[in-house]
């Protein structure tokens, strides 16, 4: 009888851990197309290695089986870390200014759900069938290429435009050509400021270089303003960059 609970308890365990959130391994734009194909909502999670949140909910929300199961089933879901280049990117588009956020698309590339808050296994739950009481999945033809999907949806395609980010301000910290450099400066910094640091890449004259930025300022009067506190109390120089 003893083995025979063991086996079960094993058994048990191994389709709970199973049932964690499988998250797609891939960008945004392959995420978008797969959720088309396969008919399933698109769910977003914005975090950053240093939100504490957003480990919580790793540990505990992503961690649950029925959560787990329910994404696994009816989504795809995917982590954008905003500290990543590509991950910026999204993080300016969507407007994400607290973590963590997480955003639930249909199958039109419209937001359906922007959640921003800490979300228990029961309340991510109760997001993801209010968000599914609504879909209705389309029939795609399984023989097209992704590429020819994104083609032949035009609408989700121009979704995702830079253009409409309404503009705001950051003071950049460093410009470099090499990303070693980059990151030793990063970490620098990173010990000395409490407020969260980004690396964007960008381009100068043909070339890739990185930026070192801090903030996130509505005017370019708040910018000067932490731009002057920085060189007074830190002897950091900054420029204003948007």
């Amino acid at each position: 009888m003893i083995p025979q609970l063991v086996m079960m308890a094993l058994l048990l365990s191994t389709l709970s851990a199973s049932a964690n959130t499988d998250f797609y391994d891939g960008n945004f734009e392959s995420a978008r197309v797969k959720a088309q194909l396969e008919g399933k909502m698109l769910l977003i999670d914005f975090y950053a290695t240093w939100c504490a949140p957003c480990k919580w909910m790793d540990e505990t929300t992503f961690s649950d089986g029925e959560v787990g199961r329910l994404i696994n089933e009816k989504f795809i879901p995917i982590k954008i870390d905003i500290d990543n280049f590509d991950g910026y990117a999204l993080k300016e588009h969507y407007d994400v200014s607290v973590l963590p956020t997480l955003l639930i698309f249909n199958e039109d590339g419209k937001v359906v759900e922007r959640i921003e808050e800490t979300l228990s296994p029961s309340k991510m739950t109760n997001v993801l069938n209010r968000s599914l009481a609504s879909f209705t999945p389309r029939v795609h033809n399984t023989n097209m290429s992704p590429s020819e999907l994104i083609e032949s949806t035009p609408a989700t395609k121009t979704e995702f435009k830079m253009t409409e980010v309404q503009p705001n301000y950051k003071l950049q910290l460093g410009l470099f050509s090499s990303y070693e450099r980059t990151l030793r400066y990063y970490n620098q910094v990173s010990a000395i400021l409490e407020e969260p640091i980004i690396i964007m890449h960008d381009y100068k004259a043909g070339n890739v270089v990185y930026r070192v930025l801090i903030g996130q300022f509505a005017t370019t009067e708040e910018a000067h303003y932490y731009q002057t506190d920085l060189q007074s109390r830190f002897n950091i120089e900054s420029h204003i960059y948007m």
